[in-house]
């Protein structure tokens, strides 16, 4: 997924992954319900991710679980961060490095932010 989001970016005009989780979780989230044994959800709004000089920032990232009961956070701009480009965590591992905020607040942002990518895609009769 990071290769595509890198490919998107280029095409965009868009150079390096600063600004850009919001998006590429929403990527990664619709391609891991959609093609992997996974159930995946966007996480961050009011909360952050913490940089690696400790930092904290405001960030969305994916937190999943797969078939087999493996709970993960997983991140594809991580690098913005200092932290290397794709991050994959388990669960508890990864709280300390980033902390969701509310729910319903991020829900809210992610759901406007996948309707007007998806109004950027979608080809007029």
């Amino acid at each position: 997924m990071r290769d595509t989001l890198e490919r998107v970016l280029t095409v965009s005009d868009i150079d390096g992954t600063l600004g850009t989780c919001l998006q590429a979780s929403i990527l990664l989230q619709q391609s891991l319900e959609g093609f992997a044994a996974c159930e995946a959800v966007v996480r961050g709004g009011d909360g952050g991710a913490r940089d690696s000089m400790g930092a904290w920032h405001g960030h969305y990232w994916i937190e999943g679980v797969c078939e087999d009961g493996y709970h993960f956070a997983a991140d594809i701009t991580a690098d913005q961060f200092g932290w290397l480009p794709v991050i994959v965590l388990p669960l508890d591992a990864a709280r300390e490095r980033y902390q969701p905020g509310d729910d319903a607040t991020c829900w809210f942002t992610v759901s406007n932010e996948l309707g007007r990518m998806l109004g950027t895609v979608m080809i007029e009769k």
